[in-house]
């Protein structure tokens, strides 16, 4: 069993719209490997080996809240079909801005989703900054998991990185016992930081995911965390369109060779992180 705790996908008739336009914005410095439909990514879930794949959609806007509740529960409930409904967990996402916090939060646990997808470039947002503090505090009472984008993001480079290693421990410290809940996307935003950075994240509790682009997958950092991090606190993810599931598959696999650390990586620790036993 294989599950990717970071993928992506949108409705059909938004998907080659949204593509193109982050095509736009990364300027040839990324191509995807799907289309970003659902069914494009089943087939390569299935292609692959990937038994279930977390969904992560992101509300560029506070009212895209709703929408993206309810393709979740869509997809979830089989409205886009049965191997969409066994194989994708769907995500909800909220904004910072949203002055319709609470009531968003308690939608999403009344449909009982388990968490939410956030990246600090799209939505605007820095973690060190306080006025961020009252949002993740809510985040963690509500006892939803949370995807974060961290990191450089190749169509933000003249952007300053506020998604480190460094920023997320501030934000930790800020909210406590918010790391059991928070999962630092890319390796805890190892790529623009210094190499060692990450592990100033290990005393936190936080979860670090796997999603390394092609480029960076020979690099000396990240085959280091993958190899010296402790299992139980990696999940398996991929960035899917962007990273080819199998890739990343094989690339952890060459820097883990460990079976039973390979069952936390790739299934175990995402079932009691999302409190779920998947068969």
């Amino acid at each position: 069993m294989i599950v990717d705790f970071h993928t992506h996908n949108f409705p059909d008739a938004l998907a080659k719209r949204a593509i193109d336009g982050m095509l736009k914005l990364l300027n040839g410095c990324l191509y995807p490997v799907g289309d970003g439909t659902l069914a494009r990514q089943i087939a390569d879930m299935k292609q692959d080996g990937v038994t279930h794949a977390v969904m992560c959609p992101v509300a560029t806007k506070p009212e895209q809240a709703d929408v993206i509740v309810r393709r979740a529960c869509e997809i979830r409930d089989g409205a886009c079909g049965e191997d969409a409904a066994k194989m994708i967990i769907p995500f909800a996402s909220l904004h910072p801005a949203d002055a319709d916090l609470n009531r968003h939060l308690d939608l999403i646990l009344k449909v009982g989703l388990k968490g939410v997808k956030l990246h600090p470039y799209y939505q605007r947002f820095a973690l060190e900054d306080p006025r961020m503090i009252p949002f993740f505090a809510s985040i963690r009472d509500a006892g939803l998991v949370v995807v974060c984008h961290c990191g450089m993001d190749p169509g933000y480079l003249e952007h300053p990185i506020e998604c480190g290693p460094r920023h997320i421990a501030t934000l930790m410290r800020n909210v406590p016992g918010l790391g059991p809940q928070f999962v630092a996307a890319h390796l805890g935003g190892f790529s623009g930081a210094e190499p060692g950075d990450v592990d100033c994240l290990l005393d936190t509790g936080c979860w670090l995911d796997t999603a390394v682009l092609e480029s960076d997958q020979t690099k000396d950092e990240p085959c280091r965390i993958v190899r010296e991090w402790p299992a139980d606190r990696l999940l398996f993810g991929t960035d899917y369109y962007w990273t080819g599931e199998r890739q990343l598959i094989d690339w952890v696999r060459a820097n883990r060779p460990n079976p039973t650390d390979r069952e936390l990586i790739f299934h175990g620790n995402a079932e009691r992180l999302l409190g779920l036993s998947l068969r």
